[in-house]
């Protein structure tokens, strides 16, 4: 039974440890600036694809 407790508490710290691992890097890149402009990169690859966008549809 002990060795259960142990597992379930490994567990939760490895998620525990996952999510803010994933914070961490969200925060990273609102900081950094790698959110920002994010429709410019589906342009860009919409241009190297040959593919015209339409910026009518609102």
């Amino acid at each position: 039974m002990q060795e259960l407790i142990y597992l379930v508490i490994g567990e939760f710290l490895v998620s525990l440890l996952m999510g803010l691992a994933a914070l961490c890097l969200f925060l990273w890149g609102v900081a950094s600036g790698a959110l920002r402009h994010v429709e410019g990169a589906r342009y860009q690859v919409l241009r190297s694809e040959g593919i015209e966008h339409d910026d009518s549809r609102g």
